[in-house]
C-alpha cells in the first residue's frame, strides 16, 4: 500500500546510527518533529513517535537541517516506533520552499501505470507517490501553511533554540498541557 499524506513529517535531522552490525537498520534522532498534514483528531488515532528507524544511511544530511519525509508505525504492538520510508531536505530561500530528491527509494503510487511500485529517486519526489495529488499540490499547501522562512523556522526550531532554557521550559509546559488534554479525551473513548 502506498503512503498517504498522513505519513508526511517535517523535522530537524540530528543523527543516524547503525543498530545492527550489518548496517541494515539505523536509529534516527530527530528534533522538532511533526506530522504536518494530520488533523487535530489524528492526535488520538496515532501514537506519538518515541523512536525513529530507517533501513538506509543518512550520513549525507547535516545536523539540524530541515527534512521532510514519510514514516509510519508498522508494528501495531509498538505504535510509538516509527519506520522512515525515505526523506528529503526541505529548504527555504527568499520565502520559497523547495524539496530535494529523496534520500532513498520508497513505495509509491505511479499515476501513469496505475500501480504501486518502488519509486525511482530521480523521478519521484517525496510527496509524489500519493493516490490523489502530486508533489506540486502538497508543496503549495506547505507554502500556504508556512508562507515565509521565518514561519517555517519558528514552527520547526533548531535544537540550539530548543536548548535555550526559557524556550525549552515554555515548550515542555505546552507539551504537558496537550498530553493531559489528549489523555483526558482518550479516557472518554
Amino acid at each position: 500500500m502506498p503512503h498517504s499524506a498522513d505519513d508526511v513529517f517535517i523535522a530537524r535531522f540530528q543523527s543516524s546510527q547503525a543498530v545492527q552490525s550489518d548496517g541494515s537498520n539505523f536509529a534516527v534522532k530527530l528534533s522538532s518533529d511533526q506530522f504536518i498534514f494530520r488533523s487535530l483528531l489524528d492526535g488520538f488515532k496515532y501514537a506519538k513517535p518515541m523512536q525513529w528507524h530507517s533501513t538506509f544511511s543518512s550520513q549525507t544530511i547535516q545536523k539540524d537541517h530541515l527534512i521532510i519525509g514519510l514514516a509510519d508505525a508498522p508494528d501495531g504492538g509498538k505504535p510509538e516506533l516509527y519506520q522512515i520510508a525515505s526523506f528529503a531536505e526541505l529548504s527555504c530561500e527568499n520565502d520559497q520552499l523547495s524539496i530535494s530528491k529523496p534520500i532513498a527509494p520508497f513505495l509509491s503510487w505511479n499515476k501513469q501505470t496505475a500501480n504501486c511500485a518502488l519509486g525511482d529517486r530521480k523521478d519521484t519526489g517525496i510527496l509524489d507517490g500519493f493516490l490523489e495529488h502530486n508533489q506540486a499540490y502538497y508543496l503549495a499547501k506547505l507554502q500556504q501553511k508556512y508562507p515565509g522562512c521565518q514561519q517555517l523556522n519558528k514552527a520547526f526550531p533548531s535544537l540550539e533554540m530548543n536548548d535555550h532554557p526559557q524556550h525549552s521550559q515554555a515548550i515542555s509546559g505546552w507539551k504537558l498541557w496537550w498530553e493531559r488534554l489528549i489523555n483526558f479525551f482518550k479516557s472518554w473513548f
